[in-house]
């Protein structure tokens, strides 16, 4: 990231040394920002997006203090907008979150999928193109096996039940059959 500072320092011909105390104590704190942002990016990780927007106030901040003291102004009055604890402080929050999400994703779930699916997908396709829309559960059994076995396995009580692949749903409505529709 290139920082404003760093430019509006070589445009006025400046050394750090030559600046105000708290032009440099920006600086100063800038550079222990980079400094655990480097060390952050050498273990893989990258900061988040408000952490580098906050380098970018302090870097801007900086930068008019150097314009103010190249043009002996003292327009930047106000303090400096993130106080450096705080940025490594969120800096270390950020590490935290992402090294949770790293162990989430470690420990979620897979789903299965079930293997039957594209013989589902063809047999409702099928019976869809036949013309059939509307089912009891006992019609299921002599026209798909395979359907009505995946069905009677799954079957909860009290549940939504149905079946939803890519391209079909076969949904079990509050009158007790079970109707299908293309996607």
């Amino acid at each position: 990231m290139e920082l404003k500072y760093v430019a509006e320092m070589q445009k006025h011909n400046l050394e750090a040394s030559q600046l105000p105390d708290d032009a440099k104590t920006g600086i100063e704190q800038i550079g222990q920002v980079t400094r655990a942002i480097n060390m952050l990016e050498a273990k893989g990780k990258n900061p988040t997006k408000k952490t580098l927007q906050k380098l970018k106030a302090m870097d801007k901040w900086v930068s008019y203090e150097i314009i103010d003291f190249a043009n002996e102004t003292d327009k930047n009055a106000d303090t400096m907008p993130v106080e450096v604890e705080d940025f490594l402080d969120d800096l270390e929050d950020d590490i935290e979150q992402e090294q949770k999400t790293d162990d989430m994703n470690e420990e979620s779930e897979t789903i299965e999928i079930d293997p039957r699916g594209a013989n589902i997908e063809n047999e409702l396709s099928r019976l869809y193109d036949e013309g059939n829309r509307k089912f009891e559960i006992e019609d299921l059994q002599s026209k798909s096996t395979s359907v009505y076995d995946l069905l009677f396995d799954t079957y909860e009580p009290d549940e939504d039940n149905g079946i939803e692949t890519s391209r079909f749903k076969l949904i079990e409505r509050n009158d007790g059959l079970f109707y299908l529709t293309k996607k």
